[in-house]
């Protein structure tokens, strides 16, 4: 997310300083389907999991998602930052043990670990003994109560938010549970559907208690969610959100988890961002992650939509997904094909200039259809 160093483009509107380093707000990762867009999402997804969760007992496995279920090693390295501090965190594990992790704030080691040896914080250097081969030490320490170790947690267990865009099933639903508690919150979300053009009156929340489909004996409580609308007549009706069209739950969605956080940094990890939305919702959304971002919240999000790259946008915010021969996703910054100017990267993109494209066989699949070539050539009026 780091700038692309003598790109003036959009300056104020799209980038940002956190600290000594200036960042872009945004950035949106192309590839055909299957290239591996989606694993730059998993990663993230991967490496919270691990801190957050911890591991309970020796007998865990850390989970693992590795290319093609090879058994090499795991390893994760990541900068961020947190309240004004800069932390670096290195993870490497295999599925039983860590192997390396190392944790620092503005260069200053809070921690270090291999397989031979460990410094552990001050705080809490006499309980070495108690960290078990299979736990993160991050996760440990902050249990601990190490300050260092609580705010590097807190970022990934607070400020990473990955809205789920699809499979927005009964229990996906607990997302909008915001919208159950927090009126104030929820009157924020209909008042910016209303300026959307979303004819969307009012949003009726409802919580049931449902049996647990894995043991009927349990059950749960689940939020059932509904949109009124207005008739042409005045009158009211109500639809449930399962069958609203697919934009309109994606909208909603978005929408509340921006509202929710507007006054906190966040990080945004967004699969298929313009997932059934109309182009001029993207372009809003485009807005409110770039020119009107005030509070150091970035986005990170996957697409296929090219009309993208024709908002105002900079060459270090694009990003290309190709495989190699091997089926290895590689990841490349349009900056790094020296573009300095976003116009030509639709195009060149579009042409296949930069990889990370559907490549489409034709010839291949008129064979399996059973479709000539003459046959082609009749129905299009031509003559061979």
């Amino acid at each position: 997310m780091e700038v692309g160093e003598g790109i003036t483009d959009y300056s104020v509107e799209n980038t940002m300083s956190s600290g000594e380093i200036d960042v872009v707000k945004s950035a949106f990762i192309f590839g055909g389907n299957a290239s591996g867009k989606t694993n730059v999402i998993r990663a993230f997804q991967l490496l919270r999991q691990i801190v957050v969760d911890g591991t309970s007992s020796e007998l865990e496995l850390l989970p693992r998602y590795t290319f093609a279920n090879e058994s090499g090693d795991t390893n994760f390295k990541i900068h961020f930052t947190k309240n004004g501090n800069l932390y670096y965190y290195e993870l490497n594990y295999d599925w039983d043990a860590i192997i390396n992790e190392c944790l620092t704030m503005n260069g200053v080691v809070i921690f270090k670990r291999t397989a031979d040896e460990i410094t552990m914080p001050p705080l809490i250097k006499d309980l070495k003994e108690s960290l078990r081969v299979n736990q993160p030490l991050l996760f440990f320490a902050q249990t601990n109560n190490v300050p260092e170790a609580k705010e590097a947690y807190e970022w990934f267990a607070q400020d990473i938010l990955m809205p789920s865009l699809i499979n927005n099933n009964l229990r996906n639903q607990q997302l909008f549970r915001p919208l159950h508690t927090n009126p104030e919150l929820k009157e924020k979300v209909l008042y910016f559907l209303r300026a959307a053009d979303f004819n969307i009156k009012d949003i009726k929340t409802q919580e049931v208690i449902v049996p647990i489909s894995s043991d009927p004996d349990k059950s749960e409580k689940v939020l059932l969610l509904h949109c009124e609308h207005e008739g042409p007549d005045g009158s009211r009706f109500v639809i449930n959100y399962n069958v609203e069209s697919i934009g309109t739950q994606i909208f909603l969605l978005l929408i509340m988890t921006i509202l929710e956080n507007q006054h906190n940094s966040k990080l945004f990890l967004i699969d298929e961002f313009d997932r059934s939305l109309h182009p001029k919702l993207v372009t809003i959304l485009l807005r409110i992650f770039n020119e009107w971002n005030r509070t150091g919240t970035q986005l990170i999000a996957t697409t296929h939509d090219t009309d993208i790259l024709d908002a105002p946008l900079r060459t270090d915010q694009i990003w290309f997904v190709d495989k190699s021969y091997d089926g290895v996703s590689i990841l490349d910054s349009a900056f790094d094909f020296n573009e300095q100017s976003i116009k030509d990267i639709k195009k060149n993109y579009e042409d296949g200039l930069y990889g990370a494209d559907q490549i489409i066989n034709d010839a291949m699949m008129k064979d399996i259809l059973g479709i000539s070539d003459r046959e082609e050539d009749t129905r299009y009026g031509e003559t061979v």
